[in-house]
């Protein structure tokens, strides 16, 4: 997390204005290599308009990603206990029998002492044959078997396989390169069950038998029907709050269609089944839904905008993932075992052993803290390295998280909900606080400002590469900025009473330099991935 002096705030010195170079663009995130504790080194990663700074302690003994193995932990940075070599040490034996001084050795002839070198030769010989079979049998063992390691795995918005299994998966794309998985445009297009819509979270329920939206009358509606609907999209349902909404001033697409739900005791899988299609709402009210009790706060804040140690439980959500120890991106918690961060985290450095990876959560130190295994991890299949394009991943702990005044869940954006460029949103990270320099011990948080992404894309910022899965925050003079270690990070900003996660940390060029804002995933144009992806995992979170 980066600031200026001065005029520019508390953080970071001002940057001078500088030429845009392919070569610089930096991924806000720690870059872990072969390196070792003795020494400090800068590790470049150049792509064709990509280029990852960072430092981080050399450690020759570190284990290759693709090398380890689920459970080996241990192993890192530690060395494997050697077999003895006994063949070794009867060799080293044979001058010290010879220089023994044994009475009567001087009278045995020249003939004995040949047999008696002779059995020894012989014996090593056998030691020796015994050892190299097995080293043989070792090695062919170890060419032929390759323990399974459960790696984090490229989702797509439709499966591209029936099964995809990434526990052998090297990382690389697994779909085949005429699959487009557009939610909008394959026949067998993606339709999410749940919409929720604008910052009241107007719910609307999807038919498939009728093939479109219904949004749903609260008459009629029972506790038991969100537990079902909130299920459906992917969340438990302990935390389930709904009421009454006045259907009046709505966007026109939420008044199209109406259904009410059935009074049938029951929780079918097929939300259709619940589903009884009227001319409109008999009251006129919607139902407003929210399947996790998210985006509140338990502690304000300075508001320094130039950049701040944050307040403890100033942002519940706000986790520390790190790879053996390490802290390397952020995070944003969404549900009790659900954690949001950012594609090139894993993908870039091939961090993808999932064993290596422990959420902390609940503190605003990076010291150790209350640690959580991560189960599994999923980027998003369309993730483009160079473009950064695409650039989200969740992540699943082992065991829930239990929930706190200092650990819970940020909202996820409504579809249609809209955030003003001088709103309340903020940035929070470990990062850098200047450009090329050092983690902060303590989280940090900044105020910035949406910057559209029209504005984003001329010549004078990042020019034409913005996509629509991106979106510019901080200001133009380089006041505030994400830096490297923030990456992951949640982009929040407040809508009534609540925080909701806008965007997340992804790249830039710098920190804090004039004309190059931080960039962004734009995460109200991925809601469709990450709700596939909590519907379609093995156990509701």
């Amino acid at each position: 997390m980066s600031g200026v002096e001065s005029s520019c705030g508390s953080v970071v010195p001002c940057a001078t204005t500088s030429t845009m170079s392919q070569d610089s663009i930096i991924h806000k995130y720690h870059v872990m290599g072969r390196v070792s504790p003795q020494s400090w080194i800068y590790i470049y990663m150049v792509s064709k308009r990509i280029s990852v700074f960072d430092i981080f302690p050399e450690d020759n003994t570190t284990q290759d990603v693709t090398s380890s193995a689920a459970g080996e932990e241990s192993a890192v940075g530690g060395s494997a206990v050697q077999p003895v070599d006994e063949a070794a040490i009867i060799i080293s034996a044979g001058p010290d029998l010879q220089n023994q001084n044994v009475p009567g050795s001087e009278e045995k002839s020249p003939l004995c002492s040949l047999h008696r070198m002779s059995r020894i030769l012989v014996h090593v010989s056998i030691v020796l044959s015994i050892a190299a079979a097995s080293l043989s049998v070792l090695l062919i063992l170890q060419y032929f078997y390759h323990p399974a390691v459960q790696r984090a795995c490229p989702d797509y918005l439709e499966s591209c396989s029936p099964s995809l299994n990434c526990s052998y998966a090297d990382g690389a794309n697994l779909c085949p390169p005429d699959r487009h998985p557009s939610n909008r445009t394959l026949a067998s297009e993606y339709k999410n069950p749940v919409l929720l819509l604008t910052g009241r979270s107007l719910l609307q329920v999807y038919s498939v038998n009728s093939a479109k939206y219904y949004t749903v009358c609260h008459q009629g509606w029972k506790t038991s029907h969100g537990w079902s609907v909130c299920r459906e999209l992917g969340f438990n349902s302990h935390s389930v709050l709904s009421s009454a909404l006045p259907l009046g001033g709505t966007e026109p697409a939420c008044l199209e269609s109406f259904a009410v739900m059935n009074k049938s005791a029951g929780s079918p899988s097929n939300l259709d089944g619940l589903l009884s299609p009227v001319e409109n709402c008999p009251t006129e009210e919607g139902v407003s839904l929210q399947c996790t009790d998210c985006g509140r706060s338990s502690a304000d804040s300075q508001r320094i905008v130039g950049g701040s140690p944050s307040s403890w439980g100033r942002w519940p959500w706000q986790v520390s993932l790190r790879w053996d120890g390490r802290h390397v991106c952020g995070g944003s918690i969404i549900s009790s075992q659900w954690v949001m961060s950012a594609a090139h985290c894993f993908v870039l450095s091939n961090f993808l052993t999932v064993s290596r990876w422990k959420v902390h959560a609940g503190s605003a130190s990076l010291n150790p803290s209350s640690s959580h295994a991560v189960r599994s991890i999923y980027y998003n299949g369309m993730y483009n390295p160079e473009s950064n394009d695409y650039d989200v991943a969740l992540l699943k702990t082992s065991q829930p998280m239990a929930f706190s005044e200092t650990l819970r869940p940020v909202c996820l954006p409504r579809t249609w909900q809209h955030f003003q460029p001088r709103g309340n949103c903020w940035i929070s990270g470990w990062g850098h606080v200047s450009e090329g320099g050092q983690l902060s011990p303590v989280l940090r948080e900044a105020k910035v400002h949406l910057i559209s992404s029209h504005l984003c894309n001329q010549s004078l910022y990042y020019p034409g590469m913005i996509s629509h899965r991106m979106l510019c925050a901080g200001y133009l003079d380089g006041k505030v900025d994400s830096c490297q270690g923030d990456s992951g990070g949640p982009l929040v900003c407040q809508d009534g009473d609540l925080w909701w996660q806008v965007g997340i940390v992804s790249w830039g060029e710098g920190c804090g330099r004039p004309n190059r804002p931080g960039v962004y995933t734009n995460l109200t144009t991925l809601l469709d991935w990450v709700y596939h992806r909590l519907q379609t995992d093995s156990e509701i979170p």
